[in-house]
């Protein structure tokens, strides 16, 4: 019987102890049905306001990958090109190039010279 008794009692404060770390591990001032916005300093209305990036948008949201700046934008919103951090392409002199840029798919892998024709030994 008084066996029977301290397992009660030991159940009864385990269970007491499983819900008061229940209610620790969840803050009280957020509710299962409440949703979370980005920063709990700032209000919903000023996390509008804030620029877009990556971490705030939806799945599809694509913002770059850090291209160079060719210039500085202006106090008045415009956007003013600096010719020394323009990109300069280095291209060599191509007259009398035999080769072509492109290169259909229909074209044979072999050059004509190594095909053999139809009625060729």
């Amino acid at each position: 019987m008084n066996a029977t008794r301290q397992f009660s009692t030991q159940l009864m404060r385990w269970c007491n102890a499983s819900s008061s770390m229940h209610a620790l591990m969840q803050p009280a001032h957020v509710s299962m049905t409440q949703q979370r916005f980005m920063s709990k300093y700032m209000s919903k209305s000023a996390t509008k306001r804030m620029p877009l990036n990556t971490k705030r948008a939806g799945k599809g949201y694509y913002k770059g990958k850090g291209g160079t700046k060719e210039g500085r934008i202006t106090s008045k919103g415009k956007f003013v090109v600096d010719p020394l951090k323009r990109l300069e392409l280095v291209v060599p002199d191509l007259t009398g190039f035999k080769l072509k840029p492109y290169i259909a798919s229909t074209v044979s892998k072999f050059p004509p010279e190594s095909r053999r024709t139809p009625g060729q030994a």
